[in-house]
């Protein structure tokens, strides 16, 4: 007897184990659906970690050093993107006379730096940076050789590398940089600006565009001072960066003048229209805005949405690298730049730092509506239900948009009359997908999208099937799915 109440009792034990187990899983499972379909990113400014002015010799930095402060942060993303400020060359070089001008310096620093920037995090590099151009064509060369010898991304060389595909966690990126300098492919070039970046748009899952203005370049060439230029440098950036998204860029950052600037929330697309200087522990100024070095980390859903973000706050002291700012005083300057050119932004900058958007984008929405859907699965199928407890197809798809507040026609054929028409190679995450059955003529069987691979072109599609009730099925390896296509609708937009 008492040894029958000890197994009872540990029974009981295991049950309620079990079921306090399941409990958490299903409050963490929401969580667990989003993280598997967001990225995050890290932005930085200008790098330009020791330099080496003229014939002069500055003190060679250490650059793992300089980065100890930030390097953790720098990998806690998917990529991490900066901008280059400096030439990467081993021998003398021939300076370039055209960009030494006034007060205006060439740098260059040892090819090896390339390799130290690498470790501390930094993946991809814009170079349509000015300084870039300091010692010709030779350092452009040599600059380029040591970007690609350490297996760093890098764009903004016009006839060199002007863009650039990679992969990282099984996600396609595209990465072009645009400047004002002659060497980098022309911001004002609005014909090549399209046709790249939609180019890039079409074989990529993310497309990232960087840009950097010389505000020598805007002085000279609009005849304005250094003070109208700040007011020049935000309309050439806002026509730029609006043209970029509009072609099909998800992130544009940029840099310019060495100050902080705004952030905008266009098109449910992130811009970051100046991040300053990052890491320019030599020679420069480190009064006022010159000494803040924000670093900001985005994430995105994987259509290149902006979910959230935050922006961390560090301060450039000499001869060191970034050093963290208990003050925030990066988050106070870009949040009043983003009030001030942006009162109406959808965009919330929180003072410590957080990003949030007002906006929730039809990818969100399908990321809701697809989460509900996946708590249904294993429910059995039956003709004309409509749930909670069991559905027929289009009972199941109705039941799920309603969900989300909107309406359904009945029918899997008064559905496909619905919202607009999608070519399968466009089709997105929550688009409706319709088939033929072998008993009804026409449309008679409708799914959802959960996933689409851009690299073949398949998908995945949840639905109420006769056989498996809510499943999830697999486009590509069904042949009977594959037969009975008929086409797919947009409901989300």
């Amino acid at each position: 007897m008492y040894l029958c109440i000890i197994n009872n009792n540990h029974v009981s034990i295991k049950y309620w184990i079990l079921k306090i187990v399941l409990v958490i899983l299903f409050i963490l499972f929401p969580l667990d659906f989003y993280a598997q379909n967001e990225v995050k990113l890290i932005f930085a400014g200008e790098v330009n970690a020791g330099n080496n002015y003229n014939v002069k010799n500055h003190p060679i930095a250490d650059v793992d050093r300089l980065f100890v402060n930030v390097r953790n942060e720098l990998k806690s993303g998917a990529v991490s993107f900066a901008t280059l400020g400096t030439v990467l060359i081993d021998v003398a070089g021939t300076p370039n006379k055209v960009n030494q001008k006034g007060a205006h310096r060439l740098i260059r620093v040892p090819q090896s730096y390339a390799s130290s920037l690498n470790r501390c995090g930094f993946k991809v590099m814009n170079l349509a940076n000015s300084h870039i151009a300091d010692y010709g064509v030779e350092g452009l060369q040599t600059t380029s050789w040591a970007m690609r010898d350490n297996n760093i991304e890098y764009a903004g060389l016009k006839a060199i590398k002007e863009f650039t595909i990679f992969e990282r966690e099984g996600l396609k990126y595209g990465f072009v940089a645009f400047g004002t300098s002659v060497h980098a492919p022309s911001m004002a070039d609005s014909t090549l600006i399209r046709k790249v970046v939609t180019g890039l748009d079409e074989q990529c899952d993310i497309v990232v565009v960087a840009f950097s203005i010389n505000e020598t370049a805007f002085n000279t060439a609009g005849g304005i001072t250094y003070a109208s230029g700040k007011n020049k440098y935000m309309d050439n950036a806002r026509k730029f960066a609006h043209t970029c998204v509009n072609a099909g860029a998800d992130v544009v950052y940029g840099n310019g003048h060495g100050s902080l600037q705004p952030i905008e929330l266009y098109d449910d697309r992130l811009i970051l229209y100046g991040l300053g200087n990052f890491c320019t522990p030599f020679g420069t100024s480190f009064v006022g805005e010159s000494r803040v070095a924000p670093l900001i980390e985005a994430n995105f859903f994987l259509d290149g949405t902006f979910v959230s973000g935050r922006i961390l706050s560090y301060r450039q002291l000499n001869a060191n690298g970034p050093q963290p700012d208990a003050t925030r005083e990066a988050v106070r300057i870009i949040k009043s730049q983003t009030n001030h050119k942006f009162p109406k932004s959808l965009l919330k900058i929180g003072n410590d730092g957080t990003i949030k958007s007002d906006s929730e984008s039809a990818y969100a929405v399908a990321m809701r509506l697809l989460h509900e859907a996946e708590r249904h699965k294993g429910r059995p199928y039956r003709l004309g239900a409509t749930g909670p407890y069991a559905f027929d197809c289009s009972g199941f798809t109705g039941y799920i948009f309603a969900k989300m507040g909107i309406k359904l026609q009945r029918t899997a054929a008064a559905q496909y009359t619905m919202g607009h028409a999608v070519d399968r190679k466009n089709l997105r995450p929550g688009d409706l997908v319709f088939f033929t059955r072998s008993s009804v003529r026409g449309v008679g069987h409708v799914g959802i999208v959960c996933s689409v691979d851009k690299k073949t072109g398949s998908f995945r599609f949840i639905h109420a099937s006769t056989s498996k009730g809510v499943a999830i099925d697999n486009f590509s390896t069904s042949a009977y799915y594959i037969r009975r296509y008929v086409g797919a609708r947009r409901i989300l937009d």
